[in-house]
């Protein structure tokens, strides 16, 4: 049975995503790494994803549309110490405007010297389940809001990718 599991191993590395696209946010402020597998998302499917609700920041998609990688410098005003209240909002916010999400993990962590918060959860889209991976830090002061989505049957192998992503986010 071992000899069996080590003749996979190589295929299951190779399958592994790496991060190997830096993307600088805020005037170089913000670093994050990135899948090279998500690009920037085209207007077409921005409005067929999100309607009419006003474009981030940075808007990266798999070229599906099943995995999506959203980030959003919000100028709302936020200091590190209140991250975690602004996490406890965003559930409970969740929980009343959708009976369909599953909290599934948040906390708070340093990340680089950085407060960062997150939410894991999942949610009904209108033919399938989504895995959603929300995460948040403060920059000068402002609300930076990283928002990772895929499709349910993808979660296993991206909801590591997204760890990683938090865990690159770096703030010069």
């Amino acid at each position: 049975m071992k000899l069996l599991a080590l003749l996979f191993l190589p295929i299951f590395s190779f399958a592994q995503i790496k991060l190997d696209k830096k993307i600088s946010l805020l005037n170089n402020k913000v670093e994050i790494l990135a899948p090279k597998e998500l690009s920037n998302m085209t207007d077409e499917l921005w409005h067929i994803k999100y309607h009419n609700n006003p474009r981030t920041t940075v808007a990266l998609s798999d070229e599906n549309g099943e995995i999506n990688l959203l980030i959003d410098d919000t100028q709302q005003p936020v200091a590190p110490y209140q991250l975690g209240d602004y996490k406890e909002f965003e559930i409970k916010s969740l929980k009343e405007k959708r009976r369909d999400v599953k909290i599934l993990g948040q906390g708070i962590k340093k990340v680089n010297g950085r407060t960062v918060g997150f939410i894991k959860f999942s949610s009904q889209a209108s033919d399938q389940n989504v895995f959603n991976f929300l995460f948040f830090v403060s920059v000068n002061g402002k609300l930076l809001l990283f928002s990772f989505n895929c499709i349910e049957k993808l979660q296993i192998t991206w909801e590591k990718v997204a760890d990683g992503i938090l865990d690159s986010i770096k703030i010069k």
